[in-house]
């Protein structure tokens, strides 16, 4: 569907959401539509590593990757791999930690690992290495010279790499808007100035690379700048073209195939999910095998192997939601003003508690970390989500400063973290006094963007359609239903595994419609929805296809009580 192909009130409601993301009409085709533009911006240190490169092609040097256990690093790895392969006679070593043993980037310990196991002459940092200021030293006493590849921000020094590609770490550069590239986007950049300075761009599969690129960015939830929303529009384009999925057997044997549209929500629900989950309760390592191999029956079999994975995932993660919020709940009944809720279990998985603590953040309204025990005795892992404009970052700076963990680091929204048993009271003890941080560029994650009866169903999920991928800096449509009332009591929806509910749904009546709705803030849902009452609602709109049928899912974003007909008269 394009923009022309919508009615008039369709475009209307599209151009004013684009005006307040301040894309006026002349930009909007550019808005709905962008193009990948490598040369808009200067990538630094782009020229450093090409010419570094250059010297390692004409001497044939040993070339080690070293990436990360996410979606971003294997994507990353993915597409720095398939563009030696495509482009050179290089066939670089490749290795990403294990999140079960390995702490998280470039240390000492994993330093010399690689050394162990490859004898590199130079090392490529992907996702990870900014801030390996010691490490990336030691190595180039060894002799061994790094080019790092990261889109995280410089805690202190620069590193003595030979090429420094990060946008994050100038910020007086003019690098625009691909300071919110994240690795496999800068990766994706990095090897189109390659390909130019080489002149091998038509060997250089740049197809497969986009789509990779586009699941690595939107796995990794960074900022939908100009650039962002280009790489992953032209991602979904191509996902959802079985010529362009043909390039890439582990894509093919990836990506669903079910003949529906791959939107973005599909990518973060069904498809970077698998490529997670190997290196939440595995080795990340099938990843970057699944998407460099040629061979089709390969493919499926680790593809499945993913996807068996991330359904473990799932019930582990409902497992430690479930928990957290018990000890979340308790912690705020005695500290209601607490910034941060520190919830710690033996039996959580340190790779599984960064999703649920998401949904912790999510229902308790609170910055939450949550950790489980590490393989080595007397040591914990685990991670942290922000809530709102929480900066949780600086937050764990601070608490750092202090000793109250052994490691720790991240940025705004997401941290890790590493500690000893006993410091997680003295961490709990400490964050009542600890004042939150707040960004200064907060944007809500949501939006009204009309009324339900402007457009059917099926015309709304055009427009969402258009105007995607949906994230900070473009927030996520919702709709308005005003004065729907509440026809019965609603109704519990239970897991199946536990029996208890994770959601209301209610029968509303809005005007002459019948409509039904999920509510997933159960204990709030109880407390203000009533038969007979009304409400004004904000909805998500979704839909699902079944047996040659449309059907169409509200979930409740917003909800505010009406008051009674006789108070408004008054």
């Amino acid at each position: 569907m394009t923009y022309q192909a919508l009615d008039l009130k369709a475009q209307a409601i599209v151009l004013r959401y684009a005006q307040r993301r301040r894309i006026d009409a002349a930009g909007l085709n550019d808005y709905l539509s962008p193009k990948i533009d490598p040369h808009r911006w200067t990538l630094p240190d782009a020229d450093k590593a090409e010419a570094r490169l250059r010297h390692a092609i004409a001497t044939n040097e040993r070339i080690a990757i070293f990436g990360d256990y996410d979606a971003d690093g294997i994507t990353s790895v993915s597409i720095l791999l398939r563009f030696f392969y495509e482009c050179t006679t290089l066939r670089p070593s490749w290795k990403l930690p294990d999140r079960r043993n390995d702490q998280y980037g470039l240390d000492l310990t994993m330093a010399a690992k690689l050394v162990a196991e490859f004898q590199p002459q130079l090392l490529f940092c992907l996702d990870n290495g900014t801030n390996s200021v010691e490490t990336i030293a030691w190595l180039r006493g060894l002799g061994v010279e790094v080019i790092v590849v990261d889109h995280h921000p410089m805690v202190s020094r620069a590193a003595e790499a030979v090429a420094l590609v990060n946008p994050a770490a100038y910020p007086d550069r003019p690098s625009g808007d691909l300071t919110n590239l994240c690795a496999a986007g800068l990766t994706l950049f990095l090897c189109a100035y390659l390909a130019e300075a080489w002149g091998c761009r038509d060997r250089w599969d740049n197809v497969t690379a986009t789509m990779l690129a586009g699941i690595g960015t939107l796995a990794d939830a960074v900022r939908l700048s100009p650039t962002n929303r280009a790489i992953i529009k032209n991602s979904l384009s191509l996902l959802n073209s079985q010529t362009a999925l043909e390039r890439c057997a582990g894509l093919k044997a990836l990506v669903p195939a079910d003949g529906q549209r791959i939107s973005q929500r599909r990518v973060q629900f069904e498809i970077a999910p698998p490529l997670n989950a190997l290196g939440r309760l595995e080795s990340p390592t099938p990843g970057v095998e699944l998407l460099t191999s040629d061979d089709p029956v390969k493919a499926q079999n680790i593809a499945a192997h993913c996807r068996a994975l991330n359904e473990r995932r799932k019930v582990l993660q409902k497992q430690i939601v479930e928990q957290a919020l018990s000890q979340g709940q308790e912690q705020l009944r005695r500290h209601p003003a607490l910034p941060v809720l520190v919830l710690a279990d033996a039996s959580w998985l340190p790779g599984v508690v960064g999703p649920a603590a998401s949904r912790v953040a999510e229902q308790l309204g609170r910055s939450a970390i949550l950790v489980g025990i590490d393989s080595a005795p007397n040591r914990w892992k685990g991670s942290g989500r922000a809530h709102n404009s929480d900066h949780l970052g600086a937050w764990l700076e601070a608490v750092k400063a202090l000793g109250m963990v052994e490691r720790g680091g991240g940025h705004a929204a997401a941290v890790g973290v590493a500690l000893r048993s006993e410091q997680i009271d003295q961490l709990r003890g400490i964050a009542p006094h600890i004042v939150m941080p707040q960004t200064s560029h907060h944007e809500a994650e949501s939006e009204v963007v009309g009324d339900d009866n402007e457009l059917s169903p099926a015309e709304w999920l055009q427009v969402f359609d258009l105007l995607e991928p949906f994230g900070p800096g473009n927030p996520a449509p919702l709709l308005h239903f005003g004065n729907a009332k509440l026809v019965s009591a609603p109704t519990e929806l239970l897991l199946r595994e536990t029996g208890k509910p994770w959601a209301l749904k209610g029968a509303f009546q809005v005007d002459d419609r019948s409509l039904s709705v999920v509510w997933t803030d159960v204990d709030r849902g109880r407390s203000i929805w009533h038969p007979g009452a009304r409400y004004d609602l904000e909805l998500e709109l979704t839909a699902r296809p079944y047996q040659g049928r449309m059907y169409f899912n509200w979930s409740v974003s917003n909800c505010a009580q009406r008051p009674p007909s006789g108070m408004e008269k008054r």
